[in-house]
C-alpha cells in the first residue's frame, strides 16, 4: 500500500520524498515520528526500583534507528542525521507512542462527549484547588500538597482541551473536514466505515459512523503538548493565536509535571522539584487565561 506524508497540507508519497526540499524532508520525518514515538517522561512510569521508566508503550527505541529503518534511501542521509541530532537533544530513548494505546472504553467517552460546559467543570477545579491549596499544613506537608495540587492543575487543563474540542467538533461540518485532513490527528477512515454505504446503510449512518469514530480517536489521543493541541485546534477550527496566549508557560509547567510524576519529583540531573504557593498561583492564573483564550476563539467561529 502507498504511503503518504503530510507537508504544508500537501499529500506527498514517500517514493517522492527524495524530491522535496530539505526542509520539506526533515518535517516529513519530524511528523511521522512525533506520531509514532514520544517522550518517556511524557507517558511512562518511572520506577526508580526497577531502573527508571516502565516502556508500557514499547521502547525504549532509538531515533536513528527508527529513522534509519523507515527512510533509509527515500530522503538524502544528511536530513536523517539533522534531525537524529535534534530528537536526540530532546531526549535519549524512546517510548511508544501512548497515541495508539486502546486504554478507554465506553464509560469515559460518554462521560467525555456529555460534559456540556467544559469550561465551567474546568473552573471548579481550578477553584478547588486554589481553595485547597490555602489550608494551613505543616512545611513538609506542605510542600508535597502544593505538587500535587500542580499536576492537577495540568490534568484539569488536558481535560477541558478533549471535551472543548470533542463538543465543539459537530458544530459545522468544516470543523469535521479540518480535523480528518488537517487537524494534526492521526484520524484513518476504517474499512468498515467506509464499506456502510455498499452494506445499504444511508449516508447519515455513515456520518454518525464517522463522527463517533472520529470522536473515539481523539479521546485516546495524546493532549500533552500545549503547543501541538493549540495547532490541533486552529487547523479544525481556523482561528490565529496571539502573543499573549501563555502556550510556552503551559509547556515548560507541563515539564515539570512530568519531572512531579514520572520522575519521583526530580529533574533529569536529579535536582528536587520543588513547588511554592507562587509557582501554583502563577499556574493557575495562566492556565485559566489559556482555556478562556480557547474557548473564546472557538465560539467565535461559530459565528462566522
Amino acid at each position: 500500500m502507498q504511503e503518504y506524508f503530510y507537508v504544508n497540507d500537501r499529500k506527498i508519497p514517500i517514493q517522492s520524498l527524495r524530491y522535496n526540499s530539505k526542509s520539506n524532508q526533515i518535517e516529513a520525518m519530524r511528523e511521522w515520528f512525533y506520531q509514532n514515538y514520544e517522550d518517556p517522561a511524557n507517558a511512562c512510569p518511572y520506577e526508580s526500583r526497577e531502573g527508571g521508566y516502565q516502556y508500557i508503550y514499547g521502547g525504549p527505541y532509538d531515533a536513528a534507528e527508527e529513522l534509519q529503518h523507515k527512510f533509509e534511501g527515500y530522503v538524502n542521509q544528511s536530513c536523517i542525521d539533522e534531525l537524529v541530532e535534534e530528537l536526540q537533544y530532546e531526549c535519549d530513548e524512546w517510548s511508544g507512542s501512548s497515541d495508539r494505546a486502546d486504554w478507554y472504553d465506553d464509560d469515559v467517552y460518554d462521560a467525555v462527549i456529555s460534559s456540556l460546559e467544559p469550561y465551567n467543570k474546568f473552573y471548579e477545579n481550578v477553584g478547588m484547588i486554589r481553595v485547597i491549596s490555602q489550608a494551613p499544613y505543616p512545611a513538609p506537608h506542605k510542600r508535597h500538597l502544593l505538587g500535587i495540587l500542580y499536576t492537577n492543575v495540568i490534568t484539569a487543563l488536558e481535560t477541558f482541551y478533549v471535551e472543548l474540542f470533542i463538543n465543539s467538533i459537530e458544530k459545522n461540518d468544516s470543523y469535521i473536514a479540518n480535523c480528518i485532513e488537517k487537524g494534526k490527528t492521526d484520524y484513518k477512515v476504517s474499512k468498515e466505515i467506509a464499506s456502510l454505504p455498499f452494506k445499504g446503510n444511508s449516508i447519515e449512518d455513515m456520518r454518525e459512523e464517522l463522527i463517533k469514530s472520529i470522536k473515539e480517536n481523539l479521546i485516546s489521543a495524546s493532549w500533552h503538548s500545549t503547543d501541538k493541541v493549540v495547532k490541533r485546534f486552529k487547523a479544525t477550527f481556523g482561528f490565529e493565536t496571539q502573543n499573549d496566549w501563555p502556550i510556552e508557560f503551559i509547556e515548560k509547567a507541563t515539564h515539570i509535571r512530568n519531572h512531579l510524576v514520572h520522575r519521583g519529583g526530580q529533574d533529569k540531573e536529579g535536582n528536587s522539584v520543588v513547588i511554592t504557593d507562587e509557582d501554583l498561583e502563577s499556574l493557575l492564573s495562566n492556565a485559566t487565561l489559556l482555556a478562556q483564550k480557547l474557548l473564546n476563539s472557538v465560539h467565535d467561529t461559530f459565528n462566522q
